[in-house]
């Protein structure tokens, strides 16, 4: 009787280790090695992207509003394997990308935190990081092998948009809708597959000549909470044959990148 409750025993802890595996080594190989994956979470308030390589680095961009925390966590549970997050970059201060940063370096294990603002008091206190680095304005950083980061203030200088590239594809995360920033662009001439559109698209920007410039195949607008979407913008990006994600409508939004090409995945 003993050797069979012990075989018995045996073959469970087998089973559970080899089901645990699988579900491990399909979240790591869910992408190959030269991709990189960019998720827009739909959130009630606020904005935050969660960048995943295919080398096994997680980078979460802002955090949404504290009245979006639920939704935040969800996402994150959903779509990360361990309670971890390699960096977590604030690109603003204020509390609709700021407003859950400490409750993630609360409950995720975070090895660097990256802002540009000399005010972190929206990180709070009760948290522990192995490092915090401050990004300069027109600085490249790359923090995966081809996944580039290019920083550009314009008008509000603790703001920074971010211009990031993988392969033949770029996202222009613009954090500030302004003339002031438009002309910092125009002083990189690059084109585009994606562009967040700034300030949840209730200002009047991108321009046309910046997004006849940028030439960007698809815009992300992210929600915020009693706000209304700019009537004049929203005709510009439909006439310049621009497809518009407004998360609010669409949910999660996924694009996964490789070297040459961009996949849209819902």
């Amino acid at each position: 009787m003993w050797k069979i409750r012990k075989f018995l025993l045996v073959s469970m802890m087998f089973v559970v280790v080899f089901s645990y595996s699988i579900s491990v080594n399909a979240m790591v190989n869910r992408l190959a090695e030269d991709e990189v994956q960019f998720t827009f979470i739909s959130l009630p308030d606020g904005e935050a992207l969660l960048i995943t390589t295919g080398r096994g680095k997680e980078i979460l961009v802002n955090t949404g509003s504290e009245n979006s925390e639920e939704h935040l966590q969800k996402q994150l549970e959903e779509e990360l394997e361990s309670a971890e997050l390699d960096m977590l970059i604030i690109t603003s201060n204020e509390g609709d990308t700021c407003g859950n940063a400490n409750y993630v370096l609360k409950n995720y294990k975070v090895g660097k935190v990256i802002h540009s603002s000399d005010d972190l008091d929206c990180l709070g206190s009760d948290w522990e990081s192995e490092e915090i680095q401050k990004w300069e304005d027109r600085g490249l950083y790359e923090l995966s092998p081809g996944l580039f980061f290019r920083v550009l203030k314009g008008e509000k200088v603790n703001r920074m948009s971010l211009y990031i590239q993988f392969g033949k594809s770029a996202l222009f995360f613009m954090s500030e809708g302004s003339r002031e920033i438009e002309n910092v662009i125009r002083d990189f001439p690059v084109e585009v597959e994606m562009i967040k559109v700034p300030e949840y698209a209730v200002k009047n920007y991108p321009s046309g000549e910046l997004l006849q410039e940028l030439d960007p195949h698809l815009a992300i607008i992210y929600n915020l909470k009693e706000s209304k979407l700019h009537d004049g913008l929203l005709e510009r990006l439909n006439e310049s044959w621009i497809d518009v994600y407004h998360l609010k409508k669409v949910g999660t939004i996924k694009i996964v990148c490789n070297l040459s090409d961009y996949e849209i995945k819902k």
